[in-house]
C-alpha cells in the first residue's frame, strides 16, 4: 500500500513538508491551509504520509513555530501533547552543565534531539534551544522508542530538526525588541545552491527566577534564591548543492550566560561572602556532508561542544574556572540503501553506522579522556499482507566499544498498519530502547585525581515501548489518538565510592508510564483554524534500593491554539497548561503550569510586515522545572518585530 504515497528519500535533509500539521495552521493562502497531509521522514527513515505512519506523530513547521509565540524550538515543541520539558531558564536557557531537556512521556533524559537526522546528544544531553529558529524548515516529533533505526537515547522518542534547504533567490531580515531586555537580529538570504543566515540575541536580568531556598537556608544557616543575568546568543547556518548528488550543512551557536546565587542575609559583608556569580560561553557545531544517489543515502557528520564556565564570589573580584568546563566531540558515518520488491508493495532499508563520541574535562588535573565507539547493522522489513494491512519489522544490532564496560545490544521492533479508507487508519507499535551511561559518568575526581569509577557490571538502561493508535485525517478535521505503555529497567544511579562520595555509577532503578494522547484540529474556514490537545499519564520511577514507585514528571497537560489569517491581518494564540504535578523540595506540589501567548501581525506589502508577540499574558511564576528545584519562566514579556523581504 505504501507504493503511492512514499518515496525513497531516506535522509531527512530532503524532506518536503506538503502542508500542516495537527497543530496550528500554515501562515498563508486558503489554499495552503486546506492541505491537511504531511510528509515525515524521521518514523522509518522514508518519506511517508503521516496516515502511513504506523507511530505517534507530530510535524511543526517553520510557520506553526511562529504562530504558536514560540521563541525557539524548544518552546515550539512543549506544544506538543506528551511532552513535559525540563528547563532551567525561559525558552530552555541552559545554565551551563544544566542541561535543560525535553521529556517525552514523563521520562527524564530519554530524548534523541536529530538535526537533518544526525544525532546531536552529547555526553547524554540534547539541547534545543541553540538552534537558530530562521534555520529550520519544519521539526518532526517522533513518540515511542526508535532505538532499532536511530541508536541509544532514544527510550522514549526523537526530535528531528530539519533545517532549511536551498529552493530560490531571496532573503530576509528581521529586527525584534521587547521587554526584560530581549533584542533580536536576523538575516536570512538564498539562491538555488545555497542558503545562509545568521541570528544574534540578546535578554536581560531576571531577578529573581526562583523562590528563595528555604530548605537550603536551615543546612546553611543563611537562603538565597537564583537570579538570571544578561545573556546573548550567536547562531549561523549554511545550506548548500555542491552537486546534484552532494549537500553540505554547517550550523555553529555561542551562547553566553549567567545566574547569581544571591544570599538573602541583611548584613552586606555575609550576604557578598555568601553569594556567587557562574557565568558561561557554550559553543556547538554541527556538520553533515550528505550524498544521495537514486535509493542510496550515505550521510559523515559531525558536532561538538565546548563549554567554558568561571565563579566568582562576590566578595571577590576575580572569576576562578569551575568544574564544567569540557569538551565532548562526535563524529560517524552513516549509509543505507532500499529495496523495493514485489512492484514496490514491499521494501527493506538496510544500513550501517559508525561512530566515536569523546568526552575531556578541562578542569584539574585529567586522568583520561574517555571515548567510545559504536558500530550497528540495521534493517527494516515492510511487508504487505493484504491490500490494507502492512506489517514492519526491524532490528540493529549495535557493538559498543565502551571504556567502562563494552556491549552487545539488540533492538527489535514491531509495527502493523490498517488503512480503514483514504481518511483514516489503525497502527500498532512495539520497540525495545536502549542508553549508554554518560562518559563524564566515567570519571570523577578522587583525591584531586581523574579515576573511573562506575560499576564494571554497569548495564545499559534498556526496555520496551508498547503503543496502539488512531489516525483521522481530512481536508477539514483531524484527529489522532495513541495509548502507550513503557517499561524500562537497569535504570542509573549513584553509590558512594570510597571516600563516601556518590560518584560510583550502578543500575538498580525502574520507569513505567500508562498513558493516553488525543489531538483534535479543524479548519473553522477558509482563513482560520483551532487545535487541542491533550495528554493524561502516570509516569513513576523506582530508585535503586527502594521497593515503592514515585511520580516522575507532571500526569496530565493540555494544549490548544487558534489562529486566523488574511491578506492584511493575522492573529492567533496558544496555550500550554500542565497540572498534577511533583513535589518539590519544600513539600509542596508544583503549582500548574499556564503558557498563554498571542499575536497579531500586520503585512503592509508582499514585503514587509509588522508582528507583535506577547507571552506569559497572565504574569505567572510558571515552574519550569519538575521535582525539586524550582526554576521560572519568564513573567510577562512582549516583543514587536519587523521584517522585511528582499
Amino acid at each position: 500500500m505504501y507504493g503511492k504515497h512514499r518515496k525513497t528519500l531516506s535522509a531527512s535533509v530532503l524532506a518536503v513538508v506538503l502542508g500542516t500539521q495537527i497543530g496550528l495552521a500554515t501562515e498563508g493562502s486558503p489554499k495552503q491551509v486546506q492541505e491537511v497531509h504531511n510528509v515525515n521522514v524521521t518514523a522509518n527513515r522514508m518519506e511517508l504520509l503521516d496516515l502511513d505512519t504506523p507511530a505517534s506523530l507530530n510535524v511543526i513547521t517553520s510557520q506553526d513555530i511562529k504562530n504558536s509565540g514560540a521563541k525557539n524550538a524548544f518552546d515550539a515543541v512543549n506544544m506538543v501533547p506528551g511532552i513535559t520539558s525540563f528547563s532551567y531558564g525561559a525558552s530552555g536557557l541552559e545554565f551551563g552543565a544544566m542541561d535543560s531537556r525535553i521529556n517525552i512521556r514523563g521520562l527524564e533524559r530519554g530524548s534523541l534531539i536529530l538535526v537533518n537526522g544526525m544525532p546531536m546528544n552529547l555526553n547524554g544531553k540534547g539541547g534545543l534551544s541553540s538552534v537558530p529558529v530562521e534555520s529550520i524548515d519544519h521539526i518532526e516529533v517522533l513518540k515511542g522508542a526508535a532505538s532499532t533505526l536511530y541508536g541509544a537515547e532514544a527510550l522514549s522518542g526523537v526530535v528531528n530538526v530539519i533545517t532549511k534547504l536551498p529552493t530560490k533567490e531571496g532573503g530576509s531580515a528581521t529586527v525584534s525588541i521587547g521587554n526584560l531586555g530581549h533584542q533580536n537580529y536576523n538575516v536570512t538570504y538564498g539562491t538555488p545552491r545555497l542558503v545562509v543566515g545568521i541570528e544574534r540575541s540578546y535578554h536581560g536580568k531576571q531577578d529573581p527566577s526562583t523562590p528563595i531556598r528555604t530548605d537550603i537556608g536551615h543546612k546553611k544557616g543563611y537562603e538565597y534564591y537564583t537570579a538570571r543575568e544578561k545573556g546573548n546568543s550567536l547562531g549561523m547556518f549554511m545550506s548548500g548543492k555542491l552537486s546534484p548528488y552532494w549537500t553540505l550543512n554547517v550550523s555553529h551557536s555561542e551562547v553566553q550566560s549567567a545566574f547569581s546565587q544571591l544570599s538573602t542575609e541583611l548584613s552586606a559583608v555575609q550576604q557578598a561572602k555568601h553569594s556567587t556569580t557562574y557565568k558561561y560561553k557554550d559553543y556547538k557545531n554541527n556538520a553533515s556532508l550528505v550524498y544521495k544517489n537514486g535509493n542510496t543515502m550515505g550521510t559523515v557528520f559531525y558536532n561538538d561542544r565546548d563549554l567554558k564556565g568561571q565563579n566568582r564570589i562576590h566578595n571577590s573580584t576575580n572569576y576562578k574556572m569551575n568544574d564544567s568546563n569540557y569538551v565532548a566531540r562526535q563524529y560517524g558515518v552513516d549509509i543505507q540503501h532500499e529495496w523495493d520488491f514485489r512492484g514496490g508493495k514491499d521494501y527493506l532499508i538496510a544500513g550501517v553506522l559508525g561512530k566515536q563520541e569523546t568526552y575531556t574535562t578541562k578542569s584539574g588535573p585529567v586522568y583520561a579522556s574517555p571515548h567510545r565507539n559504536s558500530y550497528a547493522i540495521y534493517g527494516n522489513y515492510s511487508y504487505e499482507i493484504k491490500p490494507k494491512w502492512t506489517s514492519i519489522i526491524g532490528l540493529r544490532y549495535t557493538d559498543i566499544k565502551d571504556p567502562v564496560k563494552s556491549q552487545h545490544v539488540l533492538t527489535p521492533q514491531f509495527q502493523l498498519l490498517h488503512t480503514i479508507n483514504t481518511e483514516s487508519s489503525l497502527y500498532m507499535n512495539v520497540g525495545k530502547a536502549f542508553t549508554m551511561p554518560n562518559l563524564s559518568d566515567t570519571f570523577k575526581t578522587v583525591n584531586k585525581q581523574y579515576q573511573s569509577v562506575s560499576g564494571r557490571n554497569l548495564k545499559p538502561e534498556e526496555g520496551w515501548n508498547y503503543e496502539i493508535g488512531y489516525k483521522h485525517i481530512t481536508k477539514k478535521d483531524n484527529w489522532k489518538i495513541a495509548l502507550f505503555h513503557m517499561d524500562f529497567k537497569n535504570f542509573f544511579s549513584w553509590k558512594p565510592d570510597s571516600n563516601g562520595k556518590m560518584t560510583v555509577r550502578v543500575n538498580g532503578g525502574r520507569f513505567r508510564n500508562t498513558g493516553i494522547e488525543a489531538e483534535y484540529g479543524r479548519l473553522v474556514s477558509r482563513r482560520a483554524k483551532f487545535t487541542i490537545g491533550a495528554s493524561y499519564s502516570n509516569p513513576k520511577q523506582m530508585e535503586i534500593d527502594k521497593h515503592y514507585w514515585k511520580q516522575a514528571n507532571p500526569k496530565l497537560q493540555f494544549v490548544g491554539g487558534f489562529h486566523y489569517t488574511s491578506p492584511t491581518w493575522s492573529y492567533g494564540t496558544s496555550l500550554n497548561f500542565v497540572t498534577k504535578r511533583m513535589k518539590n523540595r519544600d513539600g509542596y506540589i508544583n503549582p500548574n503550569l499556564v503558557t498563554w501567548n498571542a499575536y497579531v501581525g500586520y503585512q503592509f506589502n508582499e514585503s514587509s510586515s509588522l508582528r507583535i508577540d506577547a507571552r506569559n499574558l497572565l504574569n505567572r511564576h510558571n515552574v519550569i522545572s519538575n521535582g525539586d528545584w524550582e526554576y521560572w519562566d519568564e513573567p510577562f514579556n512582549y516583543q514587536i518585530s519587523y521584517t522585511q523581504k528582499f
